[in-house]
């Protein structure tokens, strides 16, 4: 894995993710806990609490440190684990935000070891349809000669690059959702 400046990424999810840990952890003590003391009491029902007691603590400290040293490692591998999609996603939102000031941005892009790679592309192709029409917006008001009968829109913040718009379908762009009751075809989207 790679070194990250930040682990703690995304608090809501990696704090799920930390309780489920500490719940587990809780569960199995109590577990092996209340499980060798039913297997004690049944075996010698005439020994004194006390005397159940100290022989439960003799059989339990040698492995309670590593018990309790080991909760700090898994929670640690949990949350540097939980950075292979909580980071994915950070950066998604982050670069969402970018996209909506500024769709010359750069392109979205992952770690070698981050889950859901496959994520960018779409976004990709979300960028540069984006690009297209705002490239061919500027076109139509300029054809248009800068009068606008509808409300004036957000102003571009950069200039859209150059596009090939020769394949750009008119009737998409004036009307992009079909009819109501049309059956819905992925081929045409």
């Amino acid at each position: 894995m790679v070194l990250r400046e930040k682990v703690w990424v995304d608090c809501n999810v990696q704090g799920v993710l930390i309780g489920r840990v500490v719940l587990y952890w809780i569960s199995a003590l109590l577990y092996v806990g209340l499980g060798s003391a039913c297997f004690q009491y049944y075996q010698h029902p005439d020994w004194t609490l006390l005397s159940h007691a100290k022989v439960l603590f003799s059989q339990f400290w040698p492995w309670l440190p590593s018990a309790i040293l080991c909760l700090p490692l898994v929670i640690f591998d949990v949350v540097r684990l939980s950075n292979c999609f909580a980071g994915p996603i950070y950066r998604l939102r982050k670069h969402l935000d970018e996209l909506n000031d500024d769709p010359n941005c750069r392109p979205l892009s992952f770690r070698d070891d981050d889950y859901w790679q496959d994520l960018a592309e779409p976004i990709h192709c979300l960028q540069d349809e984006l690009l297209m029409l705002r490239a061919e917006l500027v076109r139509l008001r300029d054809l248009k000669g800068g009068a606008r009968s509808e409300p004036a829109l957000a102003p571009m913040t950069s200039a859209p690059a150059a596009l090939d718009l020769s394949q750009l379908d008119m009737q998409r762009v004036k009307n992009p959702f079909p009819p109501m009751g049309a059956s819905f075809d992925p081929a045409s989207v």
